[in-house]
């Protein structure tokens, strides 16, 4: 079974898809992030840099926004024009943005600066995709473009005819509103996620859609019935009880941000993250399953490959992914673990690819970056290991401590009673292993005092006071 759970919150929104069970996506969106994605700005090109093919466009959004330049665009500084933001801000980079403007709905993703009809790749057969192509072309003004979605194939015509005849009325609303003022403008604002979720994420393989929020649930089933989902079930969730939590699904979503996932078989997943790219390296633990190495590693190989395309769409993870399989010799076993990673990710709107298994058994992949993911919304750098996932062990910061004094009573600069402040990790450690000896270097009687506001790596030495 598919369902649904969206939980609307003053200063949160969360949106969870279950199947078969299982968490397999997860979205949150805060209130005061300035989610970008989506929006449509008249800009002003701040400045052109040839060096690099591109150029900055003010949004009037705090960050200028970063185009790409092809050899053919000619721009100037000062010159107003359309873009539509294709990446959030990052760190201190801002938002990616693109002059191929489109207006997603339901069934069709109106491309105004296009020349094309084209058809999702999931609509095989010939005669529905002939079929789609010939509706659409009746109505397409000339010189626009469309992308026919997946939902358009179960979709009735007139459906069809009236997404886009919405979608042509919204353009001609938002090229209006660019001719009035002056400067830059939001001249059209994504919508939020809850009614994202409807577009996006809804088809008629989800049976239920529960909502603990009134007007968000009343928006849904007004939506649905709109769309012909009439078959979906909605529930407005009324208890205390955080939705989540209530459903059992909270243990999933903290494991979210583990950097160890297990596998079924006892094999397991381990993520490290770097600037550039996303390293999976697939460990066989204490895999039982099988009757040699040969067979192990393969059935651990399928599991990972199963649990990596999952993860992918949890942790919303994008940009180079390098998983590092378990050796596999025969070239039928490489292809195998290829395609059913091809076959996962064919169900993933962000469409990953697979580039391919290297002679090391390493699997290159690419999954598309648009909005901040999960971890760049929930979480932030860590004070302590500033990102590194490391800090010193305790005996690193004796060490220091103990160079430190030598330093400080070479130069008489500390008296023979001191006060040694430390995080309370240092001072168990000092405590148990270092404090005599320490004292009896530097014949000096010293407090060791706790002080949990430290980071592991940072230490006081005072002079104590008269008496102490």
């Amino acid at each position: 079974m598919t369902a649904i759970f969206v939980s609307v919150k003053p200063e949160e929104t969360r949106m969870g898809l279950v199947f078969d069970s299982k968490l397999r996506d997860f979205a949150v969106e805060r209130r005061g992030e300035g989610n970008l994605v989506g929006n449509i700005y008249r800009g002003r090109v701040s400045n052109v840099v040839p060096g690099i093919q591109a150029a900055f466009i003010d949004l009037n959004v705090g960050k200028n926004g970063f185009l790409t330049l092809h050899k053919q665009d000619r721009l100037t500084e000062g010159q107003m024009l359309l873009v539509q933001v294709v990446k959030d801000c990052r760190g201190t980079k801002g938002p990616g943005v693109t002059r191929n403007v489109t207006l997603p709905g339901r069934y069709i993703v109106l491309e105004p600066f296009g020349n094309r009809i084209s058809l999702s790749r999931k609509i095989t057969c010939k005669s529905l995709r002939t079929r789609l192509r010939t509706l659409v072309q009746k109505s397409l003004p000339e010189g626009m473009g469309v992308v026919i979605r997946t939902a358009a194939a179960k979709a009735a015509a007139e459906e069809i005819e009236n997404d886009l005849r919405q979608l042509l009325a919204s353009w001609q609303v938002l090229l209006r509103r660019s001719k009035v003022g002056r400067g830059p403008q939001l001249l059209y604002r994504e919508l939020d996620l809850s009614i994202r979720m409807i577009r996006d994420y809804v088809t008629k393989d989800v049976q239920k859609i529960i909502v603990d929020d009134e007007a968000t649930y009343h928006t849904v089933e007004e939506l649905l019935q709109d769309m012909g989902l009439t078959e979906i079930r909605t529930e407005w969730y009324q208890e205390k009880e955080d939705l989540f939590t209530h459903y059992g699904l909270n243990e999933e979503i903290a494991s979210i941000s583990d950097r160890v996932v297990p596998l079924p078989g006892g094999g397991s997943l381990v993520f490290d993250y770097t600037e550039a790219m996303t390293v999976i390296d697939v460990n066989s633990g204490h895999y039982s399953t099988g009757s040699d190495r040969e067979e192990t590693s393969l059935a651990t190989n399928r599991e990972a490959a199963l649990e990596i395309a999952r993860q992918l769409r949890l942790r919303d993870i994008g940009g180079i992914i390098v998983a590092d399989f378990i050796d596999m010799e025969r070239k039928e076993e490489q292809e195998e673990i290829l395609d059913l990673l091809r076959r996962e990710f064919a169900m993933d709107r962000m469409k990953p690819r697979v580039m391919g298994m290297t002679a090391l058994n390493l699997v290159e992949m690419t999954r598309m970056k648009a909005r901040r993911n999960l971890f760049g919304t929930v979480y932030t750098t860590c004070p302590m290991c500033q990102g590194s996932g490391r800090v010193e062990s305790p005996e690193t910061v004796y060490v220091e401590i103990r160079r430190r004094l030598r330093s400080l009573y070479l130069d008489h600069a500390m008296a023979r009673s001191l006060v040694l402040s430390v995080h309370p990790l240092v001072e168990e450690w000092i405590r148990i292993h270092g404090m005599k000896d320490m004292e009896q270097e530097f014949g000096a009687k010293i407090r060791l005092v706790s002080n949990p506001s430290l980071a592991v790596g940072v230490f006081t030495l005072l002079n104590a006071p008269d008496g102490d």
